[in-house]
Parts: C-alpha cells; structure tokens; sequence
C-alpha cells in the first residue's frame, strides 16, 4: 500500500475535447440519465498518442470502443496476407504503411470500434494518429460488466446501434448482393475439385501461405489463386467474400457436413503446429469436443501455444471444461486470477486437482502448487495472520462446492425440522430445533435467505407456535420500517447521483493512496456514530460513498483494493458502535440496564473515556488485519482528465440533487434531536423519504432497485427475538447461564473474557437487543461478586455483539452489503475478516484491563 504523503493535486484543467467526448455519450447512450453516464464515462480510459502511434492494428482482438477526443486518426486497410500473416506465423508486424490502403478518418467526436462491445470479432482496419491526440477507450469486459449493473444501459445502446446499424445495413446488403453473384460466376468457371478446396478454404480466419499448404499441400497454390480471383484478398469486398463463401459451403454440405468439413481442415492445420488458425476454424464451425480437445494438445505441445495468444481461447472455455485437463485448469486458473477471480481460480484449481490424481497427469504436480500458492501457502499471503478462522472459512466457502457436505446439511436441516414437529415436543424446543435449522441452511447457502425466512414463518404458524399475527410481528415494527426507509434513503441519494459526486470530491481532494482513504471512511464512520443513533442509517451514508469512490479509481470489483474501502467503510460506521454512549439504540439499552449507581456514574463523556482506548485497539487492529489479510496492490492515481470528464458528464449540481442533499441533511439532524422531539427514527427516516418523493428522487425505477429479498429477510429476523420471548427462552437461558456461572468462580479477568466469548456465542442464535438483555439478567449482578463494575460487562458485551461471521448476524451488515450491490467485497472476504475482528476484540478487552483497573472499574 502507499504509505508516503504526496502533495495534494489540484483541479485538473479542462480538457478541450471533453464537450466532444460528452457529445458523442450523448448521442451514443442517449437513454441513459446523467448519472449512468458519469458511471459509465467512469470506465473510459484516456490514451494520448503521438503522430504514427496505433490504437489498433487490423487483426488484433476487438476489445474496446474509441471516442476522439482531440486529433486526427486515420483509418487503414492492409491485403489480407500482410494483415494476417503476423497471428499465423508469429512474425513481427508490418511497418506503418506498408502495403496499406487509407479508408477513412476520425476527427474529434468521432466515435470507432464500436461494435468490438458485443462481437468477438478481430479489427478489420488499423487505426493511428496522424497528429498529437487523445482518445478515450471503454474496455469490452467493463462495458458488459456495466451492463449488469444498469440495465437501462443496454436498452439505449441497443437503440442507438440499431439506429446506425439500420443505415448501414442498406448499403452493405447492396455490397452483399453484388459480392454473391460475383462469388456465384467466379464459382462457375472453377472445376469441381477447385471449387471445393476453395470452399473449404473460406473456413480459414488467415488464408496464409504456410496454412494453404498444411490443408492442401500441392493444391495450395492453386486455391490461393481460386481466392485471389474471387477477391478474398480485396480489402473493402474481401470480408463479404468470404461470408458469401461460408453461406454457399453450408448449404451444400449442410450443418453436420460443415461441421465434418471443419474438423478436418483443423486436424491438418493442428497436425502442422497451426494451433492459432485450427482453434480458430473449431470455435467458429467445429465440434465443440474438437475444440477443447485441440486446445489441449496446443497447450502440451511442444514449444507450447504462445501464452498471449492462447488467452484468446482460454477466455472461450468454460471452468466445467477446464476440469478435464490439468494443463487447461492451469491457463484458466491463471486467466481468472488476472481478471482478479482469485475465489474462483482457487475452486477450478482444486475441482481441477481431484480429477487430475485419480487420471495420475505429471502436471497435477503443478496444479497442487497452484493450488498451495492461491490458499495463501507461498508465504505472499501470510498464514500467520489466519489463525483459527482459516478452516471455518475454508470449509464454509467449500460448502456449496461439494455434494456429500451440501447433503449433510440438507439432511441436517431435515433431521432438525423432523424434531421441532415430533409430537410431544415442547414449543421452545421446537422453536430452537427450526432456528438451527435455518441456520444450517443459511450457512451451506443452499436455500436463500428470504426462502429460509419464509419457511420459518411457515414453521411456526404450522406448529401452533406463533399465530400469523404473532410469526409476522417482525413486518409490523418501527424497525421494519425505519430499515425499508433507510434503504430507500440510500437508494434516493443514488439516484440523485449526490453521492457519486461526493465519491469524484474524494478522490481529487484527498491524498492519494488507499491507507489514506481508507482511512478517510473509517473516520467518516466513526464520526456519524454520536450524531446518527444507528449503524444501518450511518451505513446507509458511508458504504454508497465507498462504492462511488471506488467506480472513480476504477477499482475491480470484489478485488483487495475494493474490499479494503468497503470493509473499513463497514468498521467505522458498524462495529465501533460501542465507542458512544448514543452510537445505537443498543447502547442506550445497555445503559438503562445498568443498575443505578453505575447508570449515574457514566454520563456521555465517561464512556467516550472510559470506552476510547478499546474503540482505538479495535480500530488499529481491524486495520491491520485488513492489510494483511487483503493485501491490497497499490492503486494507482486516477486520471486526471478521466475524473474530469467524470464531473463534466455530471454538470453543475441539479435542484434535485441539491433538494436530496438537503433532505439527508434534516434526516440525519431529525436524528440527533429525536429525543428532544419525541420523535423515532422511523418516524424521522419515513418522512425524509416521502420528501425524495416529493422532489422526484424516490421514483418507480428507484423503487424497484431496492433489494425486496434481504428486506423481507430483515422482516422474519425482527420476528425471531420477539417470539423467543413470549415463548419464554430468554428466561430459560438466563436461568441456565446463572447456575452455570454460579458453579464456576471467575477472577475479574476471567470474567471479561468469559462475557465476551458468551456474547459471541450468543449472537450465532440471538439478536443483538437480546444478547443485552440477557447479560443484564445474568451477568450485571454476578459482576460486584468479582469486584467488576457492570459497565464493564456491558461494553464487552457491546464490543462483541456486532458479529457478522454468519450474515444474517447483524441487519447493518446486510444493509453495507445490499448499499454496495455486493461490488466492494464477497461474502468469503467478509466473514474471513468478521473472524479476525472478534480475535481482535478480545485481545482489545484484554488489553484494556490495565486501563479500567487504573480507572478503578476493577
């Protein structure tokens, strides 16, 4: 990570092609509202060229779009051999200009390459500079990446490419029509044999000498000339040539005879070391067996096919075919974890590893090193620093990867649904026997969440546990309410795109550097806590702002660098609750339950005191161990005129978005003063929400984004502590730790580690209010016997009651995942650091012994 303090940049000048560049958006993405275009213009990479320098070279994989933003770029064309002949025999390429045809230009506003967004598909010209200029270049993978994410994106690309698709499509039928009757008469003067070969040689992506000879030896010549005749190398007919060839060539030989026909010219380009050409002549007509099987025999050939090239076929296969093959498990593992998939590079290599013992391959060696090295075994991902949380979360995430373990827990889950419902079973027996259940379920994932809610409802509504009324209190509370209102705060404040531009703010103001703005969301986290009483509203504020400023850098998703911004995001508006007296509602419950003489003694700034230096270990540990278990690569500085072009695309600042500004503004003060004014968060978040209706920014489309599943989830959650209690089992536990406690001495530390591993087992079954409810029930009292002041009980309960080792734990931290659209960091990240955390907080309240003892707590 970066660690120096470089001065801080200033506003970048504006860049005069930026109102071309918009203009082209614009017209291009015309569906789209102002802030999808900025998180699309977010993903445009500047590259400035210098006079002769290329953008692209005819032949290389389609894999952007280009908008000019300054200068002048020409357009060339090559013969089909020297444009091809580089990828077929491995050779340099051509000078600039040689052998070239100039076909076009593109000025500034002009857009190019358009089509490599949807079409796997070699360029067809060479483009490059003919002055100084700068283009902006939308990469394929985060185009379709985007895509996902907004999907009114592509209904206004496909609008505006249908609209110059349709234009061009006229005059290329007219080329087409003219190019088959001239294909049509050429044929007819060929004898039949010739005419086949030439055929056959359309099948061909590089017609090349030396992959004319492999196919047809003596012939090759002649069907070079065959091809030249029909204009195959003719660089403004030649594609519409050869598409005209392959349709005739179908519809003699047919689908299966193509198909045949495919093959065998693959199996003589391969049987000649052509692997490039023959994979390309198999993924385009071949058997798809034949496929794989060829790009196993170019990887194991020797020398092997070129890595770079390869890439091309290795993105084609899938991880179910990459299984069969420990030397293609090995170039896909390797493929993915360079697309920053290291979770599911790690899944191939190992599924890859069983098949390739039982097949006894030499390469399973490497496989199993590989395999070492991405669990974190090479020593660049330190073991050290995954104590006892390792294989838990290595089991939990194998979980859902294997059949045996997945049916245990479905099985588990079945013997436990058998037991609530077997006659004479009591009803808190019953309700546990169901909520193992679900736990079990939930864990393995292999039912979702909402799904296991609702079959807990439909558990107790079966078992006469609960009525309807009763199993659906959850729906019916003020926090249901505050977390659907909340959600659709986060959700207005997207929408306005205010948010996003706090994110652009960030990222030109602060120093560069991940630690620093990590850190940055850390303390923003931190320093809501007294001002806004809830973990969910807090994280509905920051962890939006952490994914606006990781779309600015351009992080990938999921990647260290993103999840060490969401994560720390997480810990400061989270976890460190238990900093403040007011930092939630469970901490005011904490505090009422206190008994009177220690109530009187902790006003708000007694707490902070006494509470800081915990807040402050937790603090530098959860930060070190997301360093060391991410570590993260540095990032580097964001372009200076790609954020530019970001703010442009976003404009001055709307009524909309300064009226949704505002409206977080009084929600967040209606908070503060909640006490003063009688009114609950509920009741204050309700209200801000119909304002953003009001002002437009909680619309239909708003809407619909929210996340209804986990929402209904929450519903079921909120449910689950209220029926505990009326069924009578917050007593039962408290009766039982009681007795338990009572049996087994403990000295003052003993004491505090003991609270704070029961609260942490507590929390896998209860929810947090409970948790509290039942330490003031059974451990305040018991805490004078071993001369503790309460307080002490009660914050280490609060320092390791927001667990969220299991997701469903905590609703702040399904809110932190749902407000980043599961972007910033995965599931697996998160419960590996949930794990380091908790160790973490209890070596924290170890370390904080001294202090209280010096405060006289102890």
């Amino acid at each position: 990570m970066t660690t120096g303090l470089p001065p801080r940049p200033g506003p970048a000048a504006p860049d005069p092609g930026a109102d071309a560049v918009l203009d082209v958006l614009a017209r291009l993405f015309g569906g789209l509202d102002r802030v999808d275009l900025a998180k699309l213009s977010a993903h445009l990479e500047p590259l400035d060229l210098a006079p002769g320098e290329e953008v692209f070279r005819q032949g290389d994989p389609g894999d952007a779009l280009y908008v000019v933003a300054r200068g002048r770029f020409g357009v060339f064309v090559r013969e089909a051999a020297d444009a091809l002949a580089p990828s077929a025999t491995g050779g340099s390429p051509a000078e600039p200009g040689h052998g070239e045809m100039r076909v076009g230009s593109c000025r500034e506003g002009d857009l190019f390459g358009e089509m490599a967004l949807f079409a796997d598909e070699p360029r067809s010209a060479t483009v490059r500079a003919e002055e100084p200029g700068r283009v902006f270049g939308l990469p394929r993978e985060r185009f379709l990446a985007l895509m996902r994410q907004v999907p009114a994106l592509s209904l206004a690309v496909a609008e505006t490419l249908s609209r110059r698709l349709r234009t061009a499509n006229v005059a290329r039928a007219e080329t087409e029509a003219f190019v088959a009757r001239h294909v049509e008469e050429a044929l007819a003067l060929l004898p039949t044999p010739r005419r086949d070969a030439v055929l056959a040689a359309s099948l061909l992506e590089a017609p090349t000498t030396e992959a004319l000879a492999s196919v047809f030896g003596e012939e090759a010549a002649a069907v070079a000339a065959g091809l030249a005749a029909l204009g195959l190398d003719d660089p403004r007919t030649g594609a519409a040539t050869r598409r005209s060839l392959r349709q005739r060539l179908a519809r003699e030989w047919g689908a299966e005879g193509l198909t045949a026909r495919a093959a065998q010219v693959a199996s003589r380009l391969a049987g000649a070391g052509w692997w490039d050409d023959a994979l390309a002549v198999l993924a385009r007509h071949g058997p798809r067996a034949a496929f794989v099987e060829t790009l196993v025999r170019a990887q194991r050939a020797v020398p092997p096919l070129d890595p770079d090239r390869g890439a091309r076929w290795i993105e084609r296969l899938s991880d179910e075919e990459a299984v069969g093959d420990p030397e293609l498990a090995l170039a896909r593992t390797a493929w993915l974890e360079a697309r920053g998939e290291e979770g599911r590079a790690l899944d191939l290599a190992r599924r890859a590893l069983g098949a390739g013992l039982l097949s006894g391959d030499p390469a399973t060696a490497r496989l199993a090193a590989e395999v070492t090295r991405l669990a974190g075994g090479d020593g660049r991902r330190s073991t050290r620093w995954r104590p006892l949380a390792i294989p838990l979360t290595e089991v939990v995430a194998w979980l859902p990867h294997s059949r045996w373990q997945a049916a245990a827990g479905l099985g588990a889950g079945i013997v436990l649904v058998a037991a609530a419902a077997f006659p004479g079973a009591s009803p808190q027996r019953a309700f546990v026997s169901l909520l193992a259940a679900a736990v079990i379920l939930m864990a393995t994932r292999l039912v979702p969440d909402f799904a296991v809610g609702l079959g807990l409802v439909a558990g107790w509504v079966l078992l006469g546990l609960a009525t309807p009324a009763q199993a659906l209190t959850g729906f019916a509370s003020k926090e249901w309410l505050f977390i659907v209102t909340v959600y659709g705060l986060a959700a207005a404040a997207a929408r306005s795109g205010v948010l996003f531009r706090v994110g652009l703010l960030l990222v030109r103001r602060l120093p560069h550097g991940l630690g620093w703005q990590a850190a940055t969301l850390l303390g923003t986290g931190l320093a809501l806590t007294p001002l806004v009483p809830s973990s969910t509203g807090r994280v509905s504020l920051t962890e939006p702002l952490a994914l606006a400023m990781a779309e600015a850098l351009r992080l990938p998703e999921r990647g260290p660098a993103a999840a060490l911004l969401g994560l720390a995001a997480w810990v400061g508006a989270g976890p460190l609750m238990f900093v403040f007296l007011n930092g939630s509602g469970t901490c005011l419950l904490a505090w009422a339950l206190l008994p009177d003489a220690s109530r009187a003694r902790f006003t708000w700034g007694q707490w902070l005191a006494a509470a800081g230096p915990l807040g402050l270990l937790v603090c530098l540990g959860a930060a070190a161990i997301l360093v060391l278990q991410l570590r993260p690569a540095a990032v580097g500085r964001p372009s200076a005129a790609g954020v530019t072009l970001q703010v442009a695309v976003l404009g001055r600042p709307r009524p909309q978005e300064l009226a949704t500004l505002t409206i977080l503004g009084l929600t967040v003060l209606g908070w503060i003063l909640a006490p003063a004014t009688h009114l609950d968060l509920a009741t204050v978040a309700l209200l801000g929400l119909l304002a953003t209706v009001a002002v437009g920014t909680f619309d239909t489309r708003a809407f619909q984004t929210l996340d209804w599943g986990v929402i209904l989830f929450f519903g079921v959650v909120l449910s689950i502590g209220r029926l505990a209690v009326a069924l009578g089992l917050d007593r039962t536990a408290a009766a039982t730790l009681a007795a338990l406690l009572a049996r087994f001495p403990l000295g003052p530390v003993s004491l505090v580690l003991a609270v704070a591993l029961l609260s942490v087992a507590a929390r896998l079954v209860l929810e947090q209010d409970l948790t509290v409810l039942l330490a003031s029930l059974t451990l305040v009292p018991l805490a004078p016997r071993v001369g503790v002041d309460p307080w002490v009980v009660m914050i280490a309960v609060l320092a390791t009651s927001v667990a969220w080792i299991l997701p469903t734990q905590t609703q702040a931290y399904l809110v932190a995942q749902a407000a980043t659209e599961g972007r910033l960091f995965s599931p697996e990240q998160a419960r590996r650091f949930a794990l380091g955390y908790t160790a973490v907080t209890l070596g924290a309240l170890l370390a904080s012994v001294p202090y209280w003892r010096w405060l006289g707590l102890l």
